[in-house]
């Protein structure tokens, strides 16, 4: 009597690790990065990867890049991050692209350190203008949110005002620009998905990024995450007043 057990299907083989796959949790935008990375590489050698096919190849590369992203070993080249960052971007609006651009380029790319700078660093570093956001944002995001990030950057030839915060698994952002010339989300053909104490809001999806979006006279207000589109919406919703009379008083 052969006791020996048959071969196991490819079908099999493929819906096993599928579902090995499907029990692990992603880490933030890992999925985005290595549907990228997919993108813009050439195809791994046939010999090795003969046995995946389809979503079983794409499975087998997350499980993959989850070691790696554990290890904070994701290396990508300044040019293959523009590239990232012009794939994910095309896919919303252009003034939307504003602010999604320095949040990834940014605070995405970044290898944060163990120990966040002080209040007083950032402070300094945001200027006596901007300073007065750090206990808005403090006061409205989950005490679970550590603030990691502020400062002004430069990116694409636009100045920035940047506060970024995390906790081990999401990241946010809240990101501030001068408006251009001709600039504003209030144009026609174009509603707001909200309207919170008489200030319109917009918003975007693109991969695991959501955007909400509002405006001053002379400013543009981005809050950037991968939370749900809803969470994202109403942590802007609960800073806009105050910020926008920052930003207002600024303006004169």
């Amino acid at each position: 009597m052969n006791d020996q057990k048959p071969d196991m299907s490819s079908n099999q083989m493929n819906a096993r690790l599928k579902s090995a796959v499907d029990s692990v949790e992603v880490p933030p935008f890992l999925d985005a990065k290595i549907r990228h990375q997919i993108r813009i590489q050439q195809p791994a050698p046939r010999k090795r990867w003969a046995w995946l096919t389809g979503a079983t190849a794409v499975a087998g590369l997350a499980i993959a890049g989850i070691i790696t992203y554990q290890l904070r070993d994701i290396r990508q080249t300044a040019g293959e991050q523009e590239s990232f960052i012009t794939t994910v971007s095309s896919r919303v609006g252009s003034l939307m692209r504003v602010g999604l651009g320095d949040h990834i380029h940014c605070s995405f790319f970044r290898k944060f350190p163990a120990d966040a700078p002080a209040v007083e660093e950032m402070e300094s570093k945001l200027g006596s203008e901007y300073k007065e956001l750090i206990p808005v944002v403090r006061q409205h995001v989950p005490d679970q949110y550590q603030l990691v990030l502020g400062h002004e950057c430069r990116y694409h030839g636009r100045r920035f005002i940047h506060l970024s915060l995390k906790n081990d698994e999401k990241l946010l952002s809240l990101v501030i620009t001068a408006k251009r010339p001709g600039e504003t989300f209030d144009i026609k053909g174009t509603l707001p998905q909200l309207v919170h104490s008489g200030i319109p809001m917009y918003s975007s999806t693109t991969d695991r990024f959501q955007v909400t979006a509002m405006e001053t006279t002379n400013h543009l207000i981005y809050f950037i995450s991968d939370l749900p589109a809803g969470e994202n919406s109403r942590l802007l919703v609960a800073m806009a007043p105050e910020i926008k009379a920052i930003l207002e008083n600024l303006e004169g």
